[in-house]
């Protein structure tokens, strides 16, 4: 009896000691702010001031993770030559992409950045990011530790920079995505009040998106076959539901060609 007792003991203790690192002592998962999927073409707000300020204003870091899929609406020099908002964090940092037409980077790509404004100045430092591609998917996650900014698209560091100041901030403003020069779609905005380590972006990109970089959308999943009790009940006693049941084949068409 003692016995029971004892093992009784370990496995509460077991399941204590798991729960506790997995819940307490381990960073919580990012959270997902604003729709699944969000149309680039006008601006949005997808997070309030006061959300933004308990994630990305944390002091140890923050992390900002997102799928874009960016159209640039004209690509003539009518529209302009600069660099447009396509994620404005705040009123002090934003990414941008340029929409001013370049033939020699191809159809398919665009410059990107991220600007920065520094505390106690009047300007602010550009971070260069890799070419983002047009009309297909890429995974981000800005990552921001102090002065620090690690930049990563589909899970590999695109930029780094230390800011030469702590990045100023502006507890007022929301986060909010879109431009009217803009189109496409943003997809699976999240954000975690601490600076996620490269393992963890690698890990969340997997789960998260397919072969294509494309993410998986909960609306653009298919369709679950609607299922009778019996044939769910079908399922367990008896797998693929064809156990002792003759199969009738067909019907076959017959195949015809004017070779034969």
């Amino acid at each position: 009896m003692r016995f029971l007792w004892f093992l009784a003991a370990i496995v509460l203790l077991t399941y204590g000691v798991y729960y506790g690192v997995r819940y307490v002592a381990l960073p919580k998962p990012p959270m997902q702010v604003g729709p699944e999927k969000m149309a680039l073409s006008k601006k949005i707000q997808v997070a309030d001031s006061e959300k933004l300020k308990a994630s990305w204003y944390n002091t140890p870091g923050s992390t900002l993770l997102f799928y874009i899929s960016p159209k640039i609406m004209d690509r003539t020099a009518a529209v302009g030559n600069e660099y447009v908002t396509a994620v404005q964090i705040g009123s002090k940092e934003s990414l941008k992409i340029l929409i001013a037409p370049d033939a020699g980077r191809g159809s398919m790509l665009a410059p990107a950045i991220l600007e920065v404004f520094i505390s106690g100045q009047q300007q602010s430092e550009i971070i260069d990011i890799s070419n983002v591609h047009l009309q297909s998917w890429s995974f981000i996650a800005i990552v921001k530790q102090g002065r620090k900014f690690n930049i990563y698209v589909n899970g590999n560091l695109s930029a780094s920079h230390t800011c030469t100041a702590m990045p100023d901030y502006d507890e007022t403003q929301p986060l909010a995505i879109g431009d009217k020069k803009l189109g496409g779609t943003i997809a699976l905005m999240s954000l975690a009040p601490y600076a996620m380590q490269l393992d963890d972006i690698q890990s969340i990109a997997r789960d998260t998106m397919d072969t294509d970089n494309k993410p998986y959308l909960s609306s653009e999943l298919p369709m679950l076959p609607e299922f009778s009790l019996s044939a769910i009940t079908g399922f367990f006693t008896c797998p693929g539901g064809n156990c002792n049941k003759n199969i009738k084949p067909g019907p076959f068409n017959k195949w015809t060609s004017i070779y034969a």
